[in-house]
């Protein structure tokens, strides 16, 4: 028997007590039952949290107005007035001249995120962070022990404001995709459940890009077939998706219909001492934005050198390795907006701005910061070089696996004399990357640099963290 067409949900006022949600038909005592968390606002709830004198006022975080950056997260005063993330932050100031201007704390939004992370590992052990500001709990099986998976949300919700002191909206649901669409109904700061059998209801009248895996392109050529909402998608049969979007129209067939079995991969597992060990990223992504462009060679290289040094220091602290290394790089587009929109709007040629990637598969894997280097400036300079400035550059590892080790080398390097004799490059490296990391985990990672970043202290504030990047999110 088909589930009643109304859709089932509930949301909780931020300021109000949770009520009971509306009842709905479960399909049985192992339904699953999906937290999706999203922290509001998260860099501007930080500085909140951080300086607790900063609630309640319009605030802007991505830098000083006077700067070419773009606003990263606004408070919700800040919101009140037309401020959104991806403005400039000179629109910023002149639409909310009263707001108050800030860089971001990478660092403390990180331990920040660390503790909303020990609370939610209170009342379940299978906890994703997905992000830097959201995450995934799964509390399938836990009624008897905790409750509705409802008001354990409502309580994660209050315990987390009251000692972390960051907001958090919640979507409760029979999976990921769910959860994350009812979290949206609920921003912010408050609670959504979708009960099980409401799926189909819940998604027939939703705008067709709220769906995840429909992005502007997408979106678009359902729009030419004037498909607007998830139930028009779910009209179209699996062959006409799978033949237009390929595997990823097969996902939007089942995530239309409200289908996904992916499960919540717990960030943290527990080892068989008991010990709680992070689990290994798919891979480790660093970018940096100039602001403004750059056109010096010489600087994106060296901040090329400067990404791929924390790169490999987050691989080390993981006990990692890394198998594949990609760069890309962005340059600015300087073609004529009406050239850029016709090549859009017929989907011909490669518009400028559009990044361009070389990627290699390592002989081993690898966390030495030299051999990183060495690889990605090769491949940055067998991509096209461009008489156009540099906007942005980043480097991406993938294909991570346990570091078991490093076999020296039983020779040194021919023409090593004196105290190198007998050690081989790569030894020699592998030794200062050792000591690196012993002096930045006691002075931070700003304590020292490596020549191969050194020109980057022309153009860019140093820190005991380092250089401070444009994104703050990004300099860590």
């Amino acid at each position: 028997m088909a589930p009643p067409p109304d859709r089932a949900q509930h949301h909780e006022a931020p300021g109000g007590g949770a009520r009971r949600p509306l009842p709905g038909r479960a399909r049985g005592v192992a339904a699953r039952r999906i937290l999706h968390l999203d922290v509001d606002a998260f860099l501007a709830s930080v500085e909140c949290a951080v300086h607790p004198e900063l609630a309640g006022k319009p605030l802007v975080i991505g830098g000083l107005p006077t700067d070419r950056n773009l606003v990263m997260s606004s408070s919700y005063e800040a919101r009140a007035f037309g401020v959104r993330p991806g403005m400039y932050l000179a629109e910023a100031k002149r639409r909310c001249p009263q707001a108050i201007f800030r860089r971001g704390d990478a660092q403390a939004a990180n331990r920040l995120r660390d503790e909303v992370t020990r609370v939610l590992m209170h009342y379940s052990p299978t906890v994703e962070v997905a992000s830097i500001d959201d995450f995934f709990v799964d509390l399938t099986g836990t009624e008897r022990l905790l409750g509705p998976a409802f008001e354990v949300a409502a309580e994660i919700r209050r315990v987390v404001r009251a000692e972390v002191r960051l907001p958090l909206t919640i979507g409760v649901a029979t999976n990921r995709t769910i959860a994350r669409l009812a979290g949206k109904l609920a921003k912010p700061g408050a609670v959504a459940e979708i009960r099980p059998g409401y799926e189909k209801a819940f998604l027939t009248g939703l705008p067709v890009e709220h769906l995840p895996g429909v992005g502007h392109k997408t979106r678009a050529l359902l729009e030419r077939f004037r498909i607007r909402t998830v139930g028009e998608l779910r009209a179209v049969s699996r062959e006409v998706l799978f033949a237009s979007f390929g595997h990823g129209g097969l996902l939007l067939h089942e995530r239309a219909r409200g289908v996904d079995p992916e499960p919540v991969e717990p960030t943290w597992v527990a080892r068989e001492d008991g010990v709680l060990e992070r689990r290994a990223p798919r891979s480790i992504r660093r970018d940096s934005t100039f602001e403004p462009e750059e056109g010096d060679r010489a600087q994106v290289e060296a901040m090329l050198a400067y990404l791929v040094e924390r790169a490999a220091y987050k691989l080390r602290t993981l006990a990692l390795v890394a198998g594949t290394l990609e760069v890309h790089v962005r340059y600015v587009d300087t073609h004529p907006p009406s050239l850029r929109r016709a090549r859009e709007a017929d989907r011909t040629g490669r518009t400028e701005s559009e990044p361009r990637r070389a990627r290699r598969t390592l002989e081993h894997g690898t966390d030495s910061t030299d051999e990183l280097w060495r690889v990605a400036r090769e491949l940055l300079r067998s991509l096209p070089r461009r008489r156009a400035l540099t906007k942005r550059i980043g480097l991406e590892l993938t294909k991570l696996g346990r570091r078991v080790g490093w076999q020296r080398n039983l020779f040194g390097d021919p023409g090593d004399e004196g105290a190198h004799a007998g050690s081989s490059h790569a030894d020699r490296q592998r030794a200062l990357d050792s000591v690196l990391d012993d002096l930045r985990a006691r002075h931070g990672f700003g304590g020292m640099l490596r020549g191969s970043s050194l020109p980057l202290a022309r153009t860019h504030e140093w820190g005991e963290d380092g250089f401070r990047l444009r994104t703050p999110s990004l300099n860590q």
